[in-house]
């Protein structure tokens, strides 16, 4: 008759080991969670929370793009080449040391042409992709091109002289009265002017 063993089973042994060794884990990291928290046992909850709601905030959120927006740029001016070749370069110098040409373009080659150059008169701003959406902007000296309808140029108009305004004369005082003269009047006849009458003298008698 075979015999019995008593005890419990390897398995059974294994197991409750296992057990053993994830609960003293899980205790042994509460315990040290506890402490960091002070005593404080909502503290994992309250951080749950909050991590769950920043995220649910987060992802509701939109995010606004800001598209980029360029600057409007002049007309385009058409120009034609008048030489019969033209050096398109990539600075408004004729240095081709410091500033390479870029293109040489033939006789004939229309050109979208912006403006001077600020601060110069002998070179122009090319536009190399008008059309495009980026801008390829070159340069080229104001001898080799012409432009294809010509701004008229604004004739000299002659400005009128200012208006002569009389200046104003002088008032003439008031006219002096003649004062009533002794003349007599020719209509009035003539006052007599009384004669004394001749007396009589006495003769002179001598003794």
């Amino acid at each position: 008759m075979p015999r019995r063993q008593s005890g419990p089973s390897p398995v059974m042994v294994v197991l409750v080991g296992a057990f053993l060794v994830f609960g003293g884990y899980f205790v042994w990291s509460g315990l040290l969670d506890f402490l960091d928290d002070q005593g404080n046992i909502t503290a994992q909850a309250t951080r749950e929370a909050f991590s769950t709601s920043t995220a649910q905030s987060s992802t509701s959120t939109p995010t606004l793009f800001a598209y980029v927006t360029h600057t409007p740029l002049p007309p385009c001016m058409e120009f034609t080449v008048s030489v019969n070749n033209a050096k398109l370069r990539e600075c408004p110098q004729l240095d081709n040391i410091e500033c390479p040409h870029r293109e040489i373009v033939p006789y004939g080659t229309e050109l979208c042409i912006y403006d001077f150059v600020p601060g110069s008169d002998e070179w122009y701003i090319v536009e190399l992709n008008p059309g495009g959406a980026f801008r390829d902007i070159v340069y080229v000296n104001i001898e080799v091109v012409e432009a294809i309808d010509p701004t008229p140029t604004p004739s000299s108009t002659s400005t009128p002289l200012p208006t002569i305004s009389p200046t104003p004369s002088a008032t003439p005082g008031p006219t002096n009265i003649p004062s009533p003269s002794d003349t007599p009047d020719p209509a009035s006849p003539p006052t007599p002017t009384p004669t004394p009458a001749p007396s009589s003298t006495a003769p002179f008698r001598t003794a």
